[in-house]
């Protein structure tokens, strides 16, 4: 039987003001986004030691999508989905990506999101 180890990392529910929509009201001021990462990893990667610096560190994938949302204004939803996907898997260690970006308040009766993966 072969020892198969598969490596993800998990950043949910992560909460920011983000400048994003088509809308008027959503070009003047910014509204919630909450988005949830999935990173599919290299075993590569994998540390053997308890050092921090020997592995992929979550906060690196938090402070890229930080960096992206304060970047710009998005008009689509989509366009930002599709640019923290594309930073990410650059990423040497990075096989795969599940990118979903939801917006909570944009509607009085539902929540909106979009998902990009190719896990």
């Amino acid at each position: 039987m072969l020892n198969i180890r598969k490596r993800k990392i998990f950043i949910n529910n992560f909460e920011l003001m983000a400048s994003v929509g088509a809308y008027e009201v959503e070009k003047e001021q910014k509204q919630k986004i909450i988005i949830d990462l999935e990173i599919y990893l290299t075993n590569d990667s994998e540390t053997k030691t308890d050092e921090l610096n020997q592995t992929q560190d979550y906060s690196q994938f938090r402070t890229l999508v930080k960096d992206i949302i304060n970047s710009r204004h998005f008009q689509l939803l989509e366009i930002l989905t599709d640019k923290i996907y594309e930073e990410i898997i650059k990423n040497e260690f990075v096989l795969g990506v599940k990118v979903k970006i939801t917006k909570p308040d944009i509607f009085y009766d539902c929540e909106v999101a979009y998902q990009l993966s190719n896990i």
